[in-house]
């Protein structure tokens, strides 16, 4: 899907990124209980989609430069 949609891909990894980060930003003050918790969810995992988006981009680019190098068949 990376290779025909590379785009909407990362569209759609930063945007679970950012609704992470943004459940992590409730409860960034506690300490103990269901919000630090969720908090807690909420920045590894956004962690883990910049770390997702990071390799999905050098996928996509490494994809797009093999594209154009690549000798058509004629």
């Amino acid at each position: 899907m990376i290779r025909q949609h590379p785009f909407r891909v990362l569209g759609v990894t930063a945007l679970i990124g950012l609704g992470l980060l943004l459940l992590s930003a409730p409860g960034a003050e506690e300490t103990e209980g269901a919000w630090y918790y969720i908090s807690a969810f909420g920045w590894f995992g956004f962690m883990l989609s910049v770390l997702i988006f990071v390799v999905l981009a050098v996928i996509a680019a490494v994809s797009a430069v093999g594209r154009r190098r690549r000798p058509s068949k004629v």
